[in-house]
């Protein structure tokens, strides 16, 4: 994926893109998503639902698991995405300015 160039000096070696990696957005989203998820399960596991107070019937635990697993996948399909997609972020080429140009009379 990455090619060799040569530099104006004559000096070979690798582009210059660079890749965004944590300022990637997607990652953001994956690790909300997948720290969520792991609230979710571990809820699941540990907290006892309760009872419905309008109804007086148990609530149901398989919410938070259900939940908790979409969540985990979706959070894997995210840095999945950003591992198997990265953006590239291109160097700003760097001009003169006026100041540097102009030479002193």
């Amino acid at each position: 994926m990455s090619e060799n160039t040569t530099t104006a000096s004559g000096a070979s070696g690798a582009s210059e893109s660079s890749g965004a990696g944590a300022f990637d957005l997607r990652n953001v989203i994956g690790a909300l998503l997948g720290l969520y998820g792991l609230i979710l399960l571990c809820a699941f596991f540990l907290v006892d639902p309760g009872v419905d107070v309008t109804t007086n019937e148990p609530k149901v635990a398989e919410y938070n698991l259900w939940a908790g697993v979409a969540l985990v996948v979706a959070a894997v399909v995210f840095f999945l995405w950003a591992k198997l997609n990265p953006i590239t972020v291109q160097p700003v080429p760097e001009e003169s300015t006026p100041a540097e140009s102009e030479q002193p009379a």
